[in-house]
């Protein structure tokens, strides 16, 4: 006999399987701004279009290094639309909701209700606490954004090195002034990088983590990420 099995239904205004963004169901939220600034000053830093077959004809082939790292995906998503006036209102409303942060919502719900001491979350009427997100609000709706979500429309793991556990360690200091610098003396200054670092530096400083001002100076934690980034390790950003 046949054995029979219910068909998987992909859901098409989700089909990356993501974790809920929204809380849907609610009435419209209105809220004030969290930063307090203008609007019209905002400077919204995108990130640019890599073409990586233009750099591997000027002998320049690093595709395969962010391929690696499991970030083809990012890269191909900056092929899209950037909607500035909906990434500004998400920050001017945005807060970083942490364990500290939890833990005074729920000591101000306890102080107007002590009867809630040694409740859960859950049984106080709260949403669980899993981890750091950023919350925001857009269009009256409730938006949380977790490592998770960024974790899963990538296609990557949570894993890899962390460049803050190891910007002091003296031995990958001195690695690094000889893998990055043909002049160990000139260490920190972008402009004095072997070429194929300082091509990586501007896709790093114009892609991945977009900054303004100069490109002459290189921090430390920017000279790991390269050094990591070569060595073909995985590295969590």
């Amino acid at each position: 006999m046949e054995s029979l099995s219910t068909p998987v239904v992909n859901n098409p205004l989700n089909p990356l399987d993501l974790p809920p963004i929204a809380t849907l169901g609610k009435s419209l939220i209105i809220t004030g701004d969290v930063m307090k600034y203008n609007f019209c000053l905002l400077k919204l830093r995108s990130e640019k279009m890599v073409d990586f077959e233009s750099l591997k004809v000027n002998d320049f082939d690093i595709e395969d290094l962010f391929v690696k790292q499991g970030w083809k995906r990012y890269f191909d998503m900056l092929n899209g639309p950037i909607y500035t006036t909906l990434v500004k209102e998400f920050w001017m409303k945005a807060q970083v909701f942490d364990e500290v942060s939890a833990r005074m919502e729920e000591e101000e719900l306890i102080r107007k209700d002590p009867t809630l001491k040694g409740k859960s979350r859950e049984e106080m009427g709260l949403n669980p606490f899993s981890g750091t997100v950023i919350k925001s609000m857009l269009a009256g709706l409730e938006i949380t954004i977790s490592r998770a979500h960024l974790a899963k429309l990538l296609g990557v793991a949570d894993f890899g090195k962390r460049i803050s556990d190891y910007k002091s360690d003296i031995y990958y200091r001195q690695s690094i002034k000889k893998e990055l610098y043909t002049d160990e003396k000139a260490a920190g200054t972008a402009n004095c990088m072997k070429d194929k670092y300082i091509v990586l530096f501007k896709v790093l400083i114009s892609n991945l983590i977009p900054r303004g001002g100069g490109t002459d100076t290189i921090s430390w934690e920017h000279q790991h990420l390269l050094f990591f980034l070569m060595k073909e390790q995985k590295i969590n950003l």
